[in-house]
C-alpha cells in the first residue's frame, strides 16, 4: 500500500513541475569560487527542489558607463568586463582582444528563468558589491556597492554600471 500512495505522489509530482514549470517555477542558478555551482528549480512556495551540477557565465563583453581614457583616436570605458564561473574580469581591449588587468572573487551567482542575472562579488580590497540585470533592459547590469539589497538605492553607483558590448 504504501508503494503504491509513493508512486501516485511522485505521479503528481512530475506532472506538476512538468506542467507548472513555465508559470509557477522559478529558476536560480547559484555558485561561486568556494561551492559546487547548482540550478534549482523551486516552486513559490519553496517545494519540490531539484539541483544539478553546471557551468556559469554571463555571456559577452561589458563595459563600464565611466569613460577612462584615449585608445588611439577614441575614448574607451574604464573597464571592459567579462564573467567567467568564478570570477568578474576586468580588463582592456587591445587590438579588439580582451585583456585581463585585476579578478574579483564571485561569492554568489543567480540566473532566473526570465534571464536576469544577479552577481555578488567581492574585490581584493574587500568592497562586497552586485551586479544585477536593469529591469526591462538585459543588456544593462546596473552596480550597487553593498550585498545588501535594502541598500540598493543608496549605494547605486550609474558610472560602474555595465553595458552589453557584445
Amino acid at each position: 500500500m504504501k508503494k503504491i500512495i509513493l508512486v501516485a505522489l511522485l505521479m503528481i509530482a512530475v506532472g506538476t513541475v512538468g506542467c507548472g514549470a513555465k508559470t509557477d517555477k522559478d529558476v536560480t542558478i547559484i555558485g561561486g569560487a568556494d561551492g559546487p555551482t547548482s540550478i534549482f528549480l523551486a516552486s513559490k512556495n519553496g517545494e519540490d527542489k531539484i539541483t544539478e551540477d553546471l557551468d556559469l557565465s554571463i555571456p559577452g563583453t561589458w563595459q563600464t558607463a565611466s569613460i577612462g581614457y584615449v585608445d588611439g583616436d577614441d575614448m574607451q570605458p574604464e573597464y571592459y568586463v567579462q564573467f567567467t564561473e568564478t570570477e568578474v574580469n576586468y580588463g582592456h581591449m587591445k587590438d579588439g582582444v580582451f585583456s585581463v588587468d585585476h579578478s574579483d572573487k564571485i561569492s554568489e551567482f543567480e540566473k532566473t528563468a526570465k534571464g536576469e542575472y544577479k552577481v555578488k562579488a567581492e574585490s581584493a580590497n574587500g568592497v562586497q558589491y552586485t551586479y544585477q540585470t536593469a529591469e526591462g533592459d538585459a543588456d544593462v547590469l546596473e552596480y550597487f556597492e553593498t550585498w545588501n539589497e535594502d541598500d540598493f538605492s543608496e549605494m547605486y553607483r550609474g558610472g560602474a554600471s555595465l553595458s552589453r558590448t557584445n
